[in-house]
């Protein structure tokens, strides 16, 4: 991995892999609860070496999406759970 800091995180717990999500389009399919997503971690897709920009839950089915974009983020159709 070229990204030393992107290495050093996810060794030390401080950041999280999506590589292995499931996928919807250009969005990863995040697992849990809205209140996971408020830990103070980062999110990356560590075989990309890309770092997550935003989550959010999208209001007409609950679904917790992971972008590699902030279109989570002021978006109508979602609730921010975390931005970067």
């Amino acid at each position: 991995m070229h990204n030393l800091r992107m290495a050093e995180k996810l060794e030390d717990g401080d950041a999280v892999d999506v590589s292995d999500w499931p996928r919807e389009g250009d969005y990863y399919i995040a697992p849990g609860i809205p209140e996971d997503y408020r830990r103070g971690l980062d999110y990356c897709v560590a075989r990309d070496e890309v770092w997550i920009w935003s989550i959010g839950q999208r209001l007409a089915d609950g679904v917790i999406l992971v972008s590699r974009q902030s279109d989570l983020y002021q978006n109508p159709a979602f609730d921010c759970l975390w931005l970067r």
